[in-house]
């Protein structure tokens, strides 16, 4: 991406944000919030504050940050509000358009703190490296690291155990 002397995005820019990164953000909303319809609306809200703004990036990887920081922020908002009315469960129906072994998977993920759950999101799924999570997630890199090592080590015991299920569901 070209810096640019205009003072603000283009609707041109604006629809290819929209096609390039509403997917990943909804994974990662829905990876937060555990409920389609919310995280919908947060990316719409992403979407929404990107065209009230209208930010010129320096770069994609900026693009791509300064989203997916507003969609952190979004659904720190949303599960705010949920603490104050009470949480919903993982929808169903994105559950189920994975495979059995992607859906143990998914819900080992889920059982996870929710900070480690981001780092794993964004470090397996995004690609992101260390240094670059911490900077979206504003925590130093060792405490990214930590994340990740006691999130796989997690993962590991839920999934090799022979009655991961189970524990799953006593987690739930």
């Amino acid at each position: 991406m070209e810096k640019r002397k205009d003072k603000y995005l283009s609707d041109g820019d604006i629809v290819r944000i929209v096609e390039t990164y509403s997917d990943m953000l909804l994974r990662i909303a829905l990876n937060r919030v555990k409920s389609l319809p919310a995280a919908e609306d947060i990316v719409q809200m992403v979407f929404e504050r990107l065209m009230r703004r209208r930010p010129i990036f320096e770069s994609p990887a900026h693009e791509k940050a300064w989203l997916i920081r507003v969609a952190v922020n979004l659904c720190l908002t949303d599960l705010r509000a949920q603490s104050r009315h009470g949480t919903l469960p993982l929808d169903e129906t994105v559950a189920g358009e994975y495979g059995d072994e992607t859906y143990e998977v998914i819900d080992a993920v889920q059982t996870l703190p929710t900070q480690d759950r981001y780092a794993v999101y964004l470090y397996y799924y995004e690609g992101y490296g260390v240094k670059e999570i911490g900077h979206l997630l504003k925590e130093p890199e060792g405490t990214v690291s930590s994340r990740l090592s006691r999130a796989r080590k997690k993962l590991k015991a839920l999934l090799e155990g022979g009655n991961h299920g189970r524990q799953i569901q006593q987690r739930l």
